[in-house]
């Protein structure tokens, strides 16, 4: 029997987020209390916590999540790629070409920086301080990986938030082009054991006309 895992954590007002993002808040509109039902407003900024980044985030008329069909949300391929990294690294062509094999023929590549640690016991290294691919990286996964679909991350962003100047376009390099169908997955929970993962299925907010939003992922495991 097949085992599934969460590979997104939950949204959590207290939970990291780097610098430029506001704090969520959940506060009650209605309580059993006073109005037999509870009902809370919820109001979150849209690249909190595990998200996903579509085409729109950085390209204007950017495919959005809701032009996405659901299969196209599900990666059969998946290949999980360890880098161990220093604080604040830019990652360059030379730290994937090692792992350039199993690249090339993956729908879905998890790049493992090890963070989930450091977010539960260092909530400021985890916000500002992760690597973050530098613009060469992309370039070179987007020359190489002609199969890739989508690229998640267990760091708060794809870009390295201590070098924003050096890596924030690497989501233009991943994301742009005339209809380019592509999905960047950030803050992702990648500590489980992931041997045997064999599929990984993306469940997205579904609001229209926004550019990118939380979601939840599930892996699955032989």
């Amino acid at each position: 029997m097949p085992r599934y895992v969460w590979l997104s954590f939950p949204l959590d007002v207290d939970g990291p987020r780097p610098p430029a993002i506001p704090a969520p808040s959940l506060t009650p509109l209605s309580t059993v209390a006073k109005d037999a039902a509870s009902v809370q407003v919820l109001t979150v900024a849209n690249h909190t916590g595990t998200h996903l980044d579509t085409a729109c985030h950085v390209v204007e008329g950017g495919v959005q999540i809701t032009e996405f069909a659901p299969e196209e949300l599900i990666f059969s391929q998946p290949v999980v790629v360890e880098l161990k990294l220093n604080d604040g690294q830019v990652v360059m062509p030379e730290d994937l070409i090692p792992h350039q094999e199993a690249l090339k023929t993956t729908d879905f590549a998890l790049l493992r920086f090890g963070a989930g640690a450091i977010r539960r016991s260092d909530k400021p290294r985890f916000s500002q301080r992760m690597p973050g691919l530098g613009i060469e990286a992309a370039q070179w996964i987007r020359r190489e990986c002609p199969q890739l679909r989508a690229l998640g991350l267990d760091v708060p962003s794809l870009a390295c938030i201590a070098h924003l100047e050096q890596t924030m376009r690497a989501h233009n390099v991943l994301l742009e082009g005339e209809g380019r169908r592509f999905l960047v997955i950030e803050e992702m929970n990648l500590e489980h054991d992931l041997n045997g993962l064999r599929e990984v299925r993306i469940n997205p907010w579904l609001v229209k006309d926004m550019d990118s939003g939380p979601c939840t992922v599930v892996g699955v495991i032989d």
